[in-house]
């Protein structure tokens, strides 16, 4: 070490401490965004599969890899999630209503009366909110609170 020449080497170690999670966060980062591209891909290419000329070998099932990736895809990201999949049912049920309202199923009639108004307050028509969404909102205080279900405009 040159003379007036101070090595700070606590502070390289802390730094080389500190920077193996944000390189291991960033290549998660990197794998996640590479499977979510090839996901959205592989429909795109998949239609021009057949108009490849075969490579000798027995050619793969693009559409059967395609819809593989897909549900992978789908699996991984309700997982990491722990959220609903997305789109409404059929018929609503007390499980989605909760999940509407952010409420558990049991929730006391104040607190579905207060979750319900939050989310008008949020999604109501008048305020540029949907009125396909608003209506799902009602139906959802209608199944929590087992009142008699009203016809709905969708």
């Amino acid at each position: 070490v040159a003379v007036g020449m101070d090595v700070d080497l606590e502070g390289a170690r802390e730094l080389g401490a500190m920077s193996g999670p944000f390189f291991v966060g960033a290549g998660v980062a990197v794998g996640c965004w590479v499977l979510r591209a090839g996901v959205q891909l592989a429909p795109k290419v998949a239609p021009n599969m057949p108009k490849m000329p075969s490579m000798g070998a027995a050619a793969p099932n693009w559409n059967a890899a395609a819809a593989a990736a897909q549900k992978l895809y789908q699996d991984a990201i309700s997982r990491v999630a722990g959220a609903h999949p997305g789109g409404f049912e059929k018929a609503m049920t007390r499980r989605e209503a909760g999940l509407i309202l952010g409420v558990k199923e049991s929730a006391q009639k104040d607190e579905l009366k207060m979750a319900h108004r939050n989310m008008m307050l949020l999604n109501h028509p008048d305020k540029g909110g949907s009125p396909f969404i608003a209506s799902k909102i009602n139906e959802a205080l209608e199944a929590l609170s087992n009142r008699a279900k009203r016809s709905s405009a969708f």
